[in-house]
């Protein structure tokens, strides 16, 4: 049972790279009923290999209507580990979207919105604004406020006023989630 599974989510990966639309678009409605936690590193994939802006739009309605359990995590480590920074943004809306949480990831995330700037901030404070009230991974939170602290730094003075504010908010927003 479980072979075959692994069978038909490769073969379901494989349509999703199809140079056949076709068969890319019906591996992409199957997505919905067949796919694992594996398909979302390969749509995030797949999003990022395509320059046409209707598959990237019905990835994204397949990332944000994820309901599998751990997909957000899946969702998050995957756009985190792309080389693509200009999908960043779109795939944390969609991880927004989906319910997912950038709890465990804070470090990275704001090192991610250090280095490619505003685009990415905007998502980023409002996944950060999503925290529960204590975050449990404190270390992963400290090092995010470093890491924050020291991009305000860095911007300070030059022509990034609202990089710097936005940097603020998100050092803020984490500050206000550190235990007691």
């Amino acid at each position: 049972m479980e072979e075959k599974r692994s069978q038909s989510l490769a073969e379901l990966h494989s349509s999703l790279h199809s140079p056949v639309a076709e068969i890319r678009d019906a591996g992409l409605k199957r997505v919905k009923d067949e796919g694992g936690l594996s398909t979302v590193a390969e749509l995030v994939r797949l999003r990022s290999e395509t320059d046409e802006n209707t598959v990237q739009k019905q990835v994204d309605d397949v990332l944000r209507g994820l309901k599998l359990e751990g997909a957000g995590e899946a969702l998050l480590h995957a756009a985190l580990e792309s080389d693509d920074a200009e999908q960043l943004p779109a795939l944390l809306a969609c991880l927004w979207e989906c319910g997912g949480t950038a709890e465990g990831h804070l470090k990275a995330l704001s090192t991610r919105c250090v280095e490619i700037g505003m685009p990415v901030m905007v998502e980023a404070l409002t996944l950060m604004e999503a925290l529960p009230e204590v975050v449990d991974d404190e270390a992963d939170l400290l090092e995010a406020m470093l890491v924050l602290q020291q991009g305000i730094e860095a911007l300070k003075g030059g022509n990034a006023e609202s990089q710097v504010t936005l940097l603020a908010m998100m050092w803020k927003t984490l500050s206000e989630r550190e235990r007691a």
